[in-house]
């Protein structure tokens, strides 16, 4: 990516000067590094782990202690539950900043703090290779996203709500314990900012569009989590493709969380993050939205490509998000953004659970298919403006 004068970048947070010096003073590997990688991508499976199965959740209490209670109305419960992961990651990113890791420790049980701590201390160990060593510690929720189905699929029918949710609770307590031994800082810390939301970031038009595709990214993403099992309902679809569907979509999430972010330090990251939009957007489209109700080959096809499309954006996202600032103010920023994308998610459910029961699966994937094309414009328009609106096709960025 071509290097900016100082007028050119952000006003408070320019990107460092020579990427050659910064990375040589990041291990970029190593014993410490790699107990940190495996800590965080640990404290990712129990607590995004979960909410990447939440749809299971979301259509078990809408069939049977809520059941009657429309859609919409049983959506805010998850709606909210991973709206407050993201919106106090703006609480917990300067606290990172200040304090560093071992906070996890003092909140553990919150999913905010962990899953902003699992991103924001990888930033210390990895520099050239940041986008492809969060890929593998987002790929630990998709792990979780994959595996959680398939145990309350046998549980549920078993020992009923109440255990079988313990049994996911102590699953994860076992790997946050780990986790939080394993994760560790290497910056100094003691950033005096206090501020939670960096307002000043908004007056660049980079940031401003990138939180904004990342709103629209969050909303589908989290949307389709969600409702996956509820729409497989409506599609007339059998009960295990249900539970089948979203192990399928995370077990893509895997790949499509580590795989985009090894090309993306090599041939960039918004780049990268472009391209798999692009193909989510067509895939959608094109084919989920007139044929992924017919029949659960096509279904599952659709899903597969979704979740591999969908798994890098969210682990390219924060990494685009860190070329906008400091490496020492990452958790700030990355609080920043996703405030805004907190609010996808907030509305995401309740408002794709009334779509879908008032009219038919197809229009809510046409909706978010709208939504996404949305996200995508916003993201073309943020690359464009972190090239000071000189547009150029090959350019690493």
């Amino acid at each position: 990516m071509r290097r900016y004068n100082q007028r050119d970048s952000f006003e408070l947070n320019e990107t460092p000067a020579d990427d050659a010096t910064v990375s040589l003073a990041f291990p970029e590997g190593g014993w410490e590094a790699w107990k940190c990688l495996l800590g965080s991508s640990l404290l990712m499976f129990g607590s995004f782990g979960f909410e990447a199965a939440v749809g299971t959740i979301q259509d078990y209490i809408s069939t049977h202690q809520l059941s009657d209670y429309s859609v919409r109305d049983v959506g805010w419960i998850t709606a909210i539950f991973v709206f407050l992961t993201l919106f106090l990651g703006v609480q917990v990113g300067p606290l990172f900043d200040r304090y560093g890791p071992p906070l996890s420790v003092l909140g553990g049980v919150s999913s905010a703090i962990l899953s902003t701590v699992s991103i924001a201390a990888l930033s210390h160990w990895f520099y050239r290779r940041r986008a492809f060593m969060s890929g593998v510690c987002m790929g630990g929720s998709s792990a979780g996203g994959a595996i959680i189905p398939l145990m309350l699929r046998t549980l549920f029918p078993k020992y009923g709500w109440a255990w079988s949710i313990r049994v996911i609770s102590f699953m994860a307590l076992g790997c946050d314990l780990l986790g939080i031994m394993l994760v560790k800082g290497r910056l100094p810390s003691g950033n005096q900012s206090r501020a939670t939301i960096d307002i000043h970031a908004f007056k660049s038009p980079r940031l401003c569009f990138l939180a904004i595709s990342v709103f629209s990214f969050e909303f589908i993403i989290f949307g389709c989590i969600s409702l996956l099992p509820t729409y497989v309902r409506y599609a007339g679809l059998s009960t295990d493709v249900q539970f089948y569907s979203l192990t399928v979509l995370n077990s893509m999430g895997f790949l499509g969380r580590i795989l985009p972010g090894l090309a993306a330090d090599l041939l960039g990251r918004f780049n990268i993050l472009l391209i798999l939009v692009v193909m989510t957007l067509l895939i959608m489209a094109a084919v989920w939205l007139p044929f992924g109700s017919r029949d659960e080959a096509t279904l599952y096809a659709v899903v597969a490509i979704f979740g591999f499309g969908s798994g890098g954006w969210l682990s390219l996202a924060p990494v685009c998000a860190g070329q906008l600032c400091k490496t020492e103010e990452y958790g700030r920023f990355y609080g920043t953004v996703y405030c805004v994308a907190a609010f996808g998610v907030l509305l995401t459910v309740p408002v794709g659970g009334e779509l879908l029961q008032a009219t038919t699966p197809q229009i809510l994937i046409g909706f978010y298919s709208a939504v996404l094309l949305t996200g995508f414009i916003c993201l073309t328009v943020s690359r464009w403006a972190l090239l000071n609106w000189d547009w150029r096709w090959k350019v690493k960025v």
